[in-house]
């Protein structure tokens, strides 16, 4: 006989309980007194705090009319007289809402509405025997901030459906009721509890709403319990049975200890704030403005509640436009119930920005907590960061941070279980910061589940101390929420779940992890598993952000020089403009997981930063050599009338072989580079091929067979008497890119299983050649994109240059240059910007395998003990590796957030660097510096104080200590000087006079010295006074 299924007809106990619990839920409110005089009108925000309204009059806005717009501003407003039978009662606000509004109440902040909460407390703020003023702005985004709270959901959309603003009372017992049920109803639904203990809350929960006569309370739900006609009977009545099945939840189930738990569990208030995202930044100042607010009036209301909140960034933001609330917020700092956590200036993403960037992001950091807050915060926040570089423990720790705490290692990777949360991590350089990587997600709503799930996911329970749990909403700010506390203070009483401690996330580190002798190290990077796309999406914001970086060097040397010679340097200007740019190396910002409005945004940012730059150098008649070496290599210097156009600009190719800090005449490197030019063009030789169509060019360096896609299928150096192809070399392939719900930010290892056709549009061929430089070029396509590749060989180097110029309309689509290596290594090392890491090419373990794609700097390079090839990048930050093929990730175009993705036109180059030795030998680091920081024309002081210089050139003799920044001290009396161990060495720097050690922050650290002792891949500072002593 075939099965049949049966359909259960009647409703089972649990059904019941739920079904009660929602009764119970919308009997909350004893009252609610609608406002009927509301007006509002609809701006659309244009800039931080600036908004164009669409009309300057208000309009009426009733129960049911529609209000908002997409991403759009609203300003509703009422005046309100409190109504004799509310007065002297506990007075909230209550509008339930998808919107992001903060209130205000005859002029003073009294909280905020959002889609995780829908009332307020009005009493404590108000006198309600007076006329209240309510001001509410409100921000309105098409999809909510968190897509957890079901409720929110109902309401969310490009426009929404007024549901009514009121004043309202509320029913503490049938709250306090609720309360417990959503407590002791989480547990009894989730596996994380003891099975047994499950069956008997679920009987005792029955028993309890049993207490209750529900048909009575659906009777009085909707009722104004506190109007004079109100049938009082029934509502005590009601009232009674809540307050039965509160007594018999007391007595048999929270002082029930049949059922024990275990676990130690540290509970942190926390909100992650992601500064843009699905919205933009200027929304992020009303959406840290509300998170804040909230929080204060839940510290209000619960004095025990603490809350930390991150980046410097967001209470610099609440200082300028919310001046009030930041002066509430210091006292609530002062009082301990609110913590600034993490030290940088925002949450960056820590796998992009060079080791400068990083500092500067600590140093602006820290430096805004202890002008505002007199305070060095000790730990740096990054719960939601992409994975962490190697270079980040040294920054830490001499930038005054003692802690590191991320989530993502533990809650994401694809492949591997991290196998710590609170631990040691050892940096590059050996420095060692202790590190948290709590179990489970930074976004919880503080439920028992969560809490249990936690401890149970807990791997350092013997060694670790109690484990972090985080609650509050985010991703755009909320926090924690009224249920939120409620539920903690009731944790002690269930005896089946872990201990819990409500504390600052700074407590919690200090508590469990200082001195803790029993913690594993971990020595490496912190390598995700997991959003290796953000290495390559929106190609051009990495682009600018690399010749920013440098930029922002360069001018700040250019300024220090000057300012030594007598000019005033601009302290306030640059720390402004790095402040603007170092905003957009946000995590959802740099890595391209925004939405298109962000990139523009940034671009115009990029804009803005790069004239402020350029003014700053200035324009003049001389070539400086800022790079603490010297300068040997093939460089583009701009001319007017140049015969080379490389990226949009003429001019020609030198050697201009220059001493560090040497300057040379623009007049004798122009002639220079044409002499160069005008040499005859005998140095290569060019012989085209028919069936198949080849092109063979021979160099005094290599020997080269071109296919005419532009991939090479010969590459002989004749330096090295060797073969460099195996298989595909400088071949490029468009892959199909469908890495699914999170498009922007991941690569899955099986994306090269479908290849797109790439037609050759025009076949390899040389364009011109001259006594410097010979270029070829091909022209390839698919059916939507067009591709342009340009070869260039140099007479005078090895080194080929290859520069694309492409017109990239795909959808889903990843582009990806090979390079099959004629080699034996089992590593590929790749630049960090602070030093260089080695990765395994093999697939022995899953741990290798996940590494498929990983991040470097300017500059990869695979190497057998005699020789190997370096790829130099200008702006390319994802490498895939297997074996002996790596592959250069070139563009992607993901259409989640932002359909328009990468779209339209790139330019970017890179050189392939054949070498003797390993890439030490052959000065890899030294040549990417060349390739990456032009030679420009500039105007330097006719004298000028050569201290600076002094110590540069004695850097210089030491060969691997790089000048990573020259800047004016915050305080503006010294200048500080900051060199980079980038090579594995150890030594000593003996300079011609003495000199102040600093750390990152510029604190003076011992006493002045001329001999400074540097170990591998350390970052040294010290400062020279502006004055001379």
């Amino acid at each position: 006989m075939a099965h049949i299924k049966v359909v259960r007809r009647s409703m089972r106990p649990e059904e019941w309980t739920d079904l009660r619990f929602g009764w119970l839920k919308r009997y909350i409110y004893s009252s609610k007194w609608e406002i009927n005089n509301l007006m509002i009108k609809d701006a659309r925000q244009i800039s931080e705090m600036e908004f164009e309204y669409y009309s300057d009059d208000y309009r009426p806005l009733n129960k049911g009319d529609m209000y908002f717009t997409a991403d759009g501003t609203a300003v509703i407003k009422a005046d309100v007289d409190i109504p004799k039978e509310l007065q002297g009662k506990e007075l909230w606000f209550s509008l339930k809402t998808a919107a992001e509004i903060c209130v205000k109440v005859n002029g003073k902040y009294v909280g905020g509405v959002d889609p995780n909460r829908e009332r307020m407390l009005l009493s404590p703020y108000v006198d309600d025997t007076k006329t209240l003023h309510f001001e509410m702005m409100g921000y309105n985004r098409s999809k909510p901030d968190d897509e957890r709270n079901p409720d929110s959901m109902k309401l969310k959309g490009c426009r929404q459906e007024f549901q009514g603003l009121y004043l309202a009372t509320v029913n503490q017992d049938a709250l306090s009721l609720f309360y417990d049920l959503q407590l002791l109803l989480d547990v009894s639904k989730s596996t994380y509890f003891n099975e047994d203990y499950r069956k008997f809350l679920n009987q005792e929960l029955n028993n309890a709403l049993n207490e209750i006569d529900f048909e009575t309370l659906r009777e009085c739900i909707g009722q104004n319990q506190e109007s004079p006609s109100m049938e009082r009977e029934k509502y005590e009545y009601v009232n009674e049975g809540i307050r039965a099945a509160s007594a018999y939840i007391e007595k048999h189930i929270y002082e029930n200890g049949d059922f024990r738990g275990s676990g130690n569990v540290a509970l942190v208030g926390h909100s992650h704030l992601d500064i843009a995202y699905y919205w933009r930044r200027i929304h992020a100042v009303q959406k840290n403005a509300r998170t804040v607010l909230i929080q204060m009036r839940l510290m209000d209301r619960y004095p025990d509640f603490h809350y930390t909140h991150t980046q410097a960034y967001t209470y610099e933001l609440l200082e300028k436009y919310y001046p009030e609330l930041f002066e509430e917020l210091k006292e609530k700092i002062a009082a301990g119930n609110f913590e600034p956590v993490g030290a940088m200036y925002i949450e960056p993403d820590c796998n992009i920005p060079s080791a400068e960037s990083l500092i500067r992001q600590c140093l602006y950091g820290q430096m805004y907590f202890r002008s505002r807050f007199g305070k060095t915060v000790n730990n740096a926040w990054l719960p939601d960061v992409f994975g962490n570089s190697w270079i980040l423990p040294q920054i830490l720790k001499k930038s005054g941070v003692e802690y590191f705490v991320s989530n993502k290692m533990s809650t994401w990777n694809d492949t591997n279980r991290f196998p710590h949360n609170n631990f040691i991590w050892r940096g590059i350089d050996g420095t060692d910061v202790y590190a948290c990587v709590p179990p489970t997600h930074f976004i919880t709503w503080n439920m028992p589940s969560q809490i249990q799930e936690n401890w149970e996911a807990y791997q350092d329970k013997e060694s670790g101390g109690q484990t972090l749990s985080m609650f509050g909403y985010g991703d755009g700010g909320s926090g924690a929420t009224e249920e939120m506390i409620e539920l903690m203070h009731r944790f002690d009483k269930l005896s089946v779940m872990p201990k819990t401690e409500q504390t600052g996330g700074t407590s919690f580190l200090e508590k469990n992890l200082k001195g803790n002798e029993n913690l594993a190290v971990w020595d490496g990077e912190l390598y995700l598993e997991m959003h290796r796309g953000t290495f390559t999406t929106k190609s051009n914001l990495k682009r600018e952000n690399r010749e920013l970086e440098f930029a922002l060097r360069e001018a700040e040397l250019l300024l220090s020089l000057r300012c030594l010679s007598g000019e005033t340097y601009p302290a306030e200007q640059v720390r402004d403009i790095y402040k603007k740019f170092l905003v957009n190396q946000f995590h959802d910002i740099l890595p391209g997981s925004h939405i298109h409005p962000v990139y523009e945004d940034a671009m115009e940012d990029y804009k803005k930063v790069r004239e402020c730059v350029d003014s700053l150098i200035g324009t003049g008649d001389t070539y400086f050599n800022s790079l603490g070496q010297e300068r040997t290599e093939v460089t583009f210097v701009e001319m007017e009338d140049g015969p080379v156009l490389r990226k949009g600009k003429k001019g020609a190719f030198v050697c201009p072989q220059m001493a560090p800090f040497e300057t040379m005449d623009a007049g004798q490197m122009e002639k220079k580079a044409r002499l160069l030019a005008e040499r005859p063009a005998d140095w290569i030789t060019v012989k085209y091929v028919d069936e198949p169509y080849r092109v063979r060019v021979e160099t005094a360096h290599a020997k080269i067979c071109f296919a005419k896609d532009g991939s090479m299928e010969s590459f002989y150096d004749r330096d090295l008497d060797r073969e460099w192809t195996d298989g595909a070399f400088h071949k490029l392939h468009i892959y199909q890119d469908l890495p699914g719900v999170y498009d922007a930010w991941d690569i899955l290892p099986n994306y090269k299983e479908k290849e797109l056709e790439i037609t050759v549009k025009k076949p390899l061929h040389l364009v011109v050649a001259d006594g410097a430089c010979a270029l070829f070029e091909v022209v390839l396509g698919t059916e939507a994109s067009s591709w342009k590749m340009q070869i260039r060989l140099f007479a005078d180097s090895n080194e080929i240059e290859v520069e694309h110029l492409v017109d990239w309309h795909e959808k889903h689509k990843l582009a990806k240059m090979e390079f099959g290596m004629n080699l034996v290594s089992r590593e590929l090392v790749c630049d960090t910007s602070a030093g260089f890491i080695r990765r395994e090419t093999h697939k022995n373990t899953s741990w290798q395998q996940a590494r498929f794609e990983v991040c470097m700097h300017k500059w990869c390079d695979m190497a057998e003990s005699d020789g190997g090839i370096a790829i130099l990048n200008d702006g390319k930050y994802g490498v895939g590796v297997d074996e002996n093929h790596i592959t250069l990730s070139l563009l992607r175009a993901t259409i989640r957030p932002d359909i328009t993705s990468d779209i339209g036109k790139h330019d970017f180059c890179y050189r392939i660097v054949p070498h003797a030795g390993n890439h030490l030998d052959a000065g890899i680091n030294r040549r990417a510096f060349e390739f990456n920081v032009p030679l420009k024309k500039t105007a330097l002081p006719q004298q000028f104080d050569g201290r600076i210089d002094a110590v540069i050139q004695k850097a210089a003799e030491k060969k691997t200590l790089y000048v990573q920044a020259v800047k004016m001290s915050e305080d503006e009396k010294n200048i500080i000087i900051r060199l980079s161990e980038q090579d594995g060495t150890r030594g000593k720097l003996v300079l011609p006079f003495a000199v102040q050690p600093v750390n990152l922050l510029e604190d003076s650290e011992g006493e002045r010295t001329d001999v400074i002792v540097y170990h591998p891949f350390e970052l040294v500072s010290f400062a020279i006074p502006v004055l001379p002593e």
